[in-house]
């Protein structure tokens, strides 16, 4: 048994093993821990030797990942660029647990360290440059990805932020080095709806909006260079902000 994944550029290119490692892929197993995998899309014509760059984009609760992979793929064929897409399943650490990944650390598992394991396979087997990643998350997908600012700033070239339904402020344990990565805020305009999230205190107020307008304050305060964005007409569509957060991404490259 081998004990690293086949390179792209390993393969002849006759091989058939090529067709099942650009485009869609199929669903790999995370090889530091098995209980995640990921998906990618890689440009059906990458070359042997290209390094494309990479995107990564964190699912929400409901866990839909193709949402990515189909929005993206175009103009990942056009920048050069594999776009990843990793899954968290529900019920790791209970059967009836949803929300685990999105605050990083949960029952002994570090979903950002699952990530970055991720991260470094994509970048082994298909030449992505991964010493920096674009990085978005939708709702629960958003509040991964702000976490994974505040601890892991340096692998980052920007992160965008859709819509957490829960927040947690930047504070003296922060990392200063934030500053330096393009932040963009976007949710919908109407994506205003108490019941559709948790009341928690000193969360930045009863809503998504109002928690996304806290985010982008407390984050301006600190120094980061924050773009909020406001869809006119979409609700808590991952789907709906989707241009927006394309618009941010070629801006940032």
């Amino acid at each position: 048994m081998t004990t690293f994944a086949v390179r792209l550029a390993d393969l002849p290119p006759d091989h058939p093993g090529r067709r099942l490692l650009t485009g869609y892929s199929p669903a790999f197993a995370a090889r530091s821990d098995p209980r995640f995998s990921y998906t990618v899309f890689v440009p059906e014509d990458l070359r042997d030797g290209e390094r494309p760059r990479l995107w990564v984009c964190v699912h929400g609760t409901r866990r839909r990942t193709k949402l990515y992979l189909d929005g993206l793929a175009g103009l990942a064929r056009a920048e050069r660029a594999v776009v990843l897409t990793p899954l968290f399943p529900a019920g790791i650490s209970a059967p009836d647990d949803i929300d685990d990944y999105k605050f990083l650390e949960h029952a002994g598992i570090r979903f950002d360290r699952v990530l970055l394991g991720m991260v470094d396979e994509v970048a082994h087997r298909w030449n992505a440059d991964a010493s920096a990643f674009f990085l978005h998350g939708f709702s629960g997908g958003g509040q991964f990805a702000h976490r994974f600012l505040y601890r892991h700033p340096e692998r980052l070239t920007a992160v965008s932020i859709g819509a957490p339904g829960r927040i947690s402020l930047p504070d003296g344990e922060t990392p200063g080095a934030i500053t330096r990565v393009p932040v963009q805020l976007v949710i919908g305009s109407l994506d205003t709806d108490p019941a559709a999230i948790t009341w928690m205190p000193g969360e930045g107020g009863a809503d998504r909006m109002s928690r996304a307008r806290t985010l982008a304050g407390a984050l301006r305060e600190f120094g980061a260079d924050v773009r909020f964005d406001v869809v006119d007409g979409v609700g808590h569509d991952g789907a709906g902000v989707l241009p927006a957060v394309i618009g941010f991404l070629l801006a940032s490259q």
